[in-house]
């Protein structure tokens, strides 16, 4: 869904907005931080519409701070680099901020400099379209066509921000002087001068609250539409020096949102409309945002992730439809968990510690979901990634005794009886009396592949003829049990 990208362009653009104009005295900044420049410089640097309702610029409050409200952007029209009095009202635009708010540093502004310490977007609304052809927003943060064609291309967005130059200043006794070129916009970095010399970001803090973003993806082979409420991002501890990223290269981050996810699902052999999630999450963790080696924004992230009790995952699809002939052998012995469903609504919170990189993620540790009849643990250095639509997990679901006496039953129904069966389960069993077994979940994420070793254990434990092991099992049970036994 490449939430982290969508952000850091709304950054990006936020930070471009509140430096599009030359900056200097209190009555030159007056001057030139209006709606005009800046809607109009900012359409320079980007391909998009901007529409911006209002400017507020407070020098001598403390602390002095810039306010842009009503940020609106759309796709690029004639309108676009034309004068703002004369444009029609930009509707229905996918890009939306409330406000955005820009605390500044006042040292910097008595010596003429303009550093940004605080950025808060507020009032976020984002609608974004992927499909085949990508993003339908990546278009929008490309540098217009005429620039492009003078210009290096990167294939990367530079972090945010990198000044590759000093802050400018005007000079206040030459009245009518031109305003001198702005430093590069933090959306287009250009090759750093030899002779300049990246400084520390100023930034401290950035947050974006009370976001709400809804993202349709129209790919044929994995649909769905995600609805991502209440989203709110706070960026602390900022300590970014591109002269001495193996050192200062971190911040952390804390986040929460609301994640409703629905699309198209094979159920009973036809595809269907399902709900793929519905969940609450909030958490926090360290992130290092940007590659030392190709001074990139390359954010990777230790994360540690709560999702609410009462949050529902899944359970759209039954472990039969997906591991389809995998449970034949299983049937032989009475085993029947076809009925299984995947997923459902959490019993308990979820605790994820979770390595997160190019929209990917990785377990760092064994994380459990406790569902109303089973419970799944999804093993460490297990993955899933969503650019590629692929996943390995190695997991274990650990039935409850209603799960638990179907088997029994189910053994016993072969001509074990009740006593047999129940000591198969036992050796079956991990050391709080589960009958637990291990699944590898592969393949696409809306189409995944289950292959349960449960018929491998039992195969071992009877062999093909039920009939004849079943004379020697109790014998024999002793140590087959400790071969079976849980970690």
């Amino acid at each position: 869904m490449k939430i982290s990208r969508i952000l850091l362009s709304l950054i990006g653009l936020a930070l471009l907005l509140a430096v599009a104009a030359p900056l200097g005295g209190a009555w030159w900044l007056r001057r030139y931080v209006n709606k005009e420049r800046l809607v109009l410089e900012t359409e320079k640097n980007i391909n998009a519409r901007v529409q911006l309702d209002d400017v507020t610029l407070s020098l001598f409050a403390w602390p002095p701070s810039l306010r842009l409200s009503g940020i609106k952007i759309g796709p690029r029209d004639q309108y676009a680099g034309t004068p703002i009095a004369a444009r029609p009202p930009l509707k229905h635009a996918p890009v939306q901020i409330e406000m955005a708010y820009v605390e500044l540093v006042p040292e910097g502004l008595w010596h003429r400099h303009f550093f940004p310490r605080v950025l808060r977007l507020i009032g976020l609304d984002v609608n974004e379209s992927i499909g085949p052809q990508g993003s339908s927003l990546q278009a929008l943060f490309q540098p217009p066509a005429e620039k492009l064609a003078q210009m290096q291309q990167e294939e990367v967005p530079r972090a945010i921000p990198l000044q590759t130059a000093p802050p400018v200043a005007v000079d206040p006794n030459v009245p009518g002087a031109p305003p001198p070129s702005v430093a590069a916009p933090l959306l287009d970095v250009p090759e750093e001068p030899k002779h300049a010399r990246a400084e520390r970001l100023a930034l401290q803090e950035i947050s974006i609250e009370q976001a709400h973003f809804r993202i349709t993806n129209q790919d044929a082979e994995s649909k769905f539409d995600a609805d991502i409420s209440d989203f709110s991002l706070a960026l602390t501890e900022i300590d970014i020096d591109p002269a001495d990223l193996m050192a200062h290269n971190r911040l952390h981050v804390r986040l929460a949102a609301k994640i409703v996810v629905d699309g198209m699902a094979k159920v009973g052999g036809q595809m269907r409309q399902v709900q793929f999630a519905n969940m609450t999450l909030h958490g926090e963790g360290d992130v290092n945002p940007v590659d030392p080696a190709t001074m990139a924004w390359s954010p990777a992230a230790d994360l540690n992730l709560v999702i609410d009790r009462g949050s529902a995952i899944g359970g759209n699809v039954t472990i039969g439809e997906a591991a389809g002939s995998n449970l034949d052998k299983l049937m032989k012995y009475g085993i029947d968990i076809s009925t299984i469903r995947i997923g459902g609504t959490l019993a308990q919170d979820v605790a994820a510690a979770v390595h997160y990189r190019d929209q990917a993620i990785r377990f760092r540790s064994d994380t459990q979901f406790a569902l109303p009849d089973y419970e799944y643990t999804i093993k460490r250095d297990s993955w899933m990634d969503f650019a590629k639509d692929q996943q390995g997990l190695l997991t274990r679901l650990s039935c409850g005794e209603a799960l638990k006496q179907s088997v029994v039953n189910g053994i016993s129904s072969r001509g074990l009886g009740q006593t047999v069966s129940k000591l198969i389960v036992e050796g079956l069993s991990d050391n709080r009396g589960r009958l637990s077994f291990d699944l590898t979940v592969t393949g696409s994420l809306s189409h995944p592949e289950v292959k349960p070793d449960l018929q491998i254990k039992l195969e071992s434990l009877l062999g093909g003829d039920i009939e004849d092991k079943a004379k020697g099992l109790i014998n024999t049970f002793k140590g087959l049990k400790g071969l079976f036994k849980k970690d």
